[in-house]
């Protein structure tokens, strides 16, 4: 029961290529969704049972970040890949969100020597919001009000992660809003004085 955690981790990682594989071989957009759709609800289950068995760890919520990172990345390329018309019309937001989101990677290893593995609500918000919009794209053919929603989500959640990580002195994870970075920073600071 202890290893449920990392298969489903596991699960979503193997998801990754076979998310790519399906695009390329042409698969239809009902399959890539339903990967897709597989992959999260792995990903929702896994921190939940973590939590529950409490091995909700830093280890674990830092690999658990990177294979979303990985996922997500990769069902990405198979959007753009099956459908480039999507690419061609949205290119100038999916370029400003990936270099947001790789910028702030790049700041978190820069400051704290790793990825920051927040899990805050708005990345919660913001993988179901992918979910929704690679939907709307693969069940349609083309991208609508819910693929411009994940990627407006996409930008809040990145800038809510940024103001967190420049705000905090040290690493920290599992923090679910701003406001409780603020609150965490605070009470560090109180007992260091």
């Amino acid at each position: 029961m202890k290893a449920l955690p990392w298969v489903l981790i596991g699960v979503r990682l193997v998801f990754a290529p076979v998310i790519l594989v399906a695009a390329f071989m042409g698969w239809r957009g009902s399959t890539l969704f339903a990967i897709a759709a597989l992959a999260m609800l792995a990903d929702l289950f896994d921190g939940v049972i973590a939590r529950k068995l409490r091995l909700d760890t830093e280890r674990i919520r830092q690999v658990d970040s990177r294979v979303d990172t990985v996922f997500y990345f990769a069902a990405g390329i198979a959007l753009l890949y099956r459908f480039p018309a999507v690419w061609h019309r949205y290119e100038p937001w999916i370029v400003a969100l990936a270099i947001v989101e790789l910028g702030r990677m790049a700041f978190e290893w820069r400051k704290f020597g790793r990825a920051a593995a927040y899990h805050m609500w708005s990345a919660k918000a913001w993988g179901l919001a992918m979910l929704l919009g690679f939907g709307e794209v693969t069940l349609s053919g083309r991208a609508g009000v819910l693929f411009i929603l994940a990627l407006a989500v996409g930008f809040v959640t990145n800038l809510e992660g940024l103001a967190a990580s420049i705000l905090f002195r040290q690493w920290h994870y599992d923090v679910a809003t701003f406001w409780h970075a603020l609150r965490i920073e605070r009470q560090l600071r109180s007992t260091q004085a």
